[in-house]
């Protein structure tokens, strides 16, 4: 008995402090988004329109410089992720087949990255992109890539068709560590990929409903003890103004990003990194904090998490303005774009969470080595001299969309050329042109194609890709109208010849094509799966974008546009 009065006195004192001690703080845990790098890990040169001084803009090397700033501040709390289309896009990323970007992924440390629709462009390791022979893997170059890069490739809707699993080279999520935090992280796939891809490389998967997998994904995770999920998206949005967190009025309601927010029941995830459509998103949505910097390796995006740990919960969260990836910026700013550069600025060093800005030598020599065999290639003249810079536009006509659709015409004789917008994935600097400038313009290995089609055939087809999903077409030999306020098929107004003369519906005409449009890409499959497959002529001579030098070679070019494409009710854009 006596022994039992001591026990309890030390039960109640223990139970007295217990009850006194204060609940432990939150951790703050720092998120940092990038995504759609498209290879640039080298960054981008550019000067004022109209000269002056120009700036090294992006690149790994500099952005680790800002990475490393910050888990200086937020030790061990700082995580990197990014939501896809990695490796496709540059001539230093494209011949080693993305394999540059993986090993700076690597040096910076990505705790993990979204599968985008790009992943699977490469596809078989070598210079084929698809599979030609029956030894031939299509998705060889992305396999490879998985097994170089330390952080997982994500994406909890994209499963096998044979197995309904996913594929043994990803995963559907990870969990990690932030201070006293674990913190899961899911992937997701545009469901779109086979439309915005080498489809044959796609053949043996399937890309599913991201909302059922994101729940599903998200309750394993919390089973597991997670304290907060986030998702990676290659799914994006698009807003014109970024300045105001809680106002979605400037948001595309019906873009991926927003409509899989939308949807998700409440307290699903904590925070949300889209991708894909190469624009802005800083917004809560549905409660979810979201976010989406530039395209390029231009910028990335932050969250801010304060994760209770005690109750697995977010207790708060804050999304940073975009950041801008310069390591010099012009004064009395924190941007260093040179096309909205103040007038007579100079470039300053930038300084960031008080430390200035240099590119990290690590990475630098990470992905040297890349750059030096492709050096000679890339800044080889292939005499072209413009006499202007060539803007491209998405969703309407423009001087480098006329320019590319009327090489094609001209190297093939084509009655009518087409060329997607979205395989434009550069504008093109004024003065002598390099091999590099217009790699960066056509980077996918992509193959003129010629296909015959009826005239009704043409016109629908004209039709199929004008409903503003996925861009429209640049066109060389036809005129067509597009009405913006109208969705879907119904934006398409009418189509005739360049001449004004109509296009008769069962006469058969010659239209040059990249063979992504003529295998169905950007929704083209609506028309082109029943064209006889006679009709259909690949060119494996030469790339779109050699066939573009050889034509343009020797010239002097100037930027035009003619009326090719008429947009009605078009849009009025704010600024972001």
């Amino acid at each position: 008995m006596k022994r039992f009065f001591p026990l309890v006195l030390f039960l109640l004192a223990a139970g007295c402090q217990s009850l006194s001690r204060p609940p432990a703080e939150p951790v703050h845990v720092v998120i940092v988004g990038t995504t759609d790098v498209h290879g640039w890990f080298n960054g981008h040169v550019e000067t004022p329109p109209g000269g002056g001084q120009g700036v090294v803009w992006g690149g790994l090397p500099a952005l680790a410089a800002y990475i490393e700033a910050l888990r200086e501040d937020s030790p061990g709390r700082v995580l990197l992720v990014d939501s896809g289309d990695m490796f496709q896009g540059t001539l230093e990323s494209n011949l080693f087949e993305g394999e540059a970007v993986v090993r700076g992924y690597n040096a910076i440390g990505y705790a993990a990255a979204a599968i985008g629709n790009h992943e699977f462009d490469f596809g078989p390791v070598g210079p084929e992109v698809i599979a030609r022979k029956p030894n031939e893997d299509p998705l060889g170059a992305l396999k490879r890539n998985a097994e170089i890069a330390m952080f997982p490739l994500l994406s909890a809707n994209m499963v096998e068709k044979a197995t309904g699993r996913t594929p043994s080279w990803a995963k559907r999520y990870t969990m990690v560590r932030a201070g006293r935090a674990r913190i899961g992280i899911v992937g997701l796939s545009t469901p779109d990929t086979p439309n915005v891809t080498m489809s044959m490389n796609v053949e043996s998967l399937l890309f599913t409903d991201p909302v059922a997998a994101t729940v599903e994904s998200a309750r394993e995770l919390r089973e597991q003890g997670a304290d907060a999920v986030i998702v990676i998206a290659h799914m994006g949005g698009r807003c014109t103004k970024n300045t105001e967190p809680h106002s979605l009025e400037s948001c595309d309601r019906n873009a991926e990003a927003m409509a899989l927010l939308e949807k998700l029941p409440a307290g699903t995830i904590d925070a949300f990194f889209a991708g894909h459509t190469h624009a802005n998103m800083r917004h809560y949505v549905n409660g979810v904090p979201a976010a989406q910097g530039l395209d390029m390796s231009r910028e990335f995006s932050t969250i801010d998490l304060w994760v209770d740990v005690a109750n697995d919960r977010v207790i708060k969260s804050d999304i940073r303005p975009h950041t801008m990836i310069c390591t010099f910026v012009y004064e009395g700013t924190d941007r260093c774009d040179p096309r909205t550069a103040p007038k007579g600025a100079q470039l300053v060093p930038r300084v960031y969470s008080e430390q200035t800005m240099e590119p990290d030598t690590r990475v630098a020599l990470a992905v040297e080595p890349f750059l030096r065999r492709v050096a000679a290639k890339r800044e080889e003249k292939v005499g072209i001299t413009a006499s202007a810079s060539f803007s491209r536009a998405y969703l309407s006509e423009s001087p480098l969309g006329n320019l590319l659709a009327d090489a094609l015409r001209r190297y093939s004789g084509a009655d009518v050329a087409l060329m997607n917008s979205g395989g434009i994935r550069a504008e093109l600097p004024e003065g002598e042109l390099t091999y590099g400038h217009i790699f960066a313009v056509s980077p996918f290995d992509n193959y003129p194609t010629m296909v015959i089609l009826s005239g009704a055939q043409l016109v629908e087809l004209l039709r199929a890709t004008s409903t503003g999903i996925r861009g429209i077409m640049q066109v060389s030999g036809v005129r067509y109208t597009i009405d913006a306020s109208k969705k879907g098929l119904e934006r398409f107004q009418g189509a005739t010849l360049a001449d004004g003369s109509p296009i008769i519906p069962d006469k058969l005409y010659t239209v040059m094509m990249p063979d992504f449009i003529a295998m169905g890409g950007d929704g083209a499959d609506l028309v082109m799966k029943d064209v006889p497959a006679d009709r259909i002529q690949v060119t494996y001579a030469a790339p779109l974008r050699d066939v573009i030098i050889e034509q343009l070679k020797g010239r002097s070019i100037d930027p035009k546009v003619e009326e090719r494409i008429t947009v009605l009710n078009q849009p009025r854009r704010a600024g972001s």
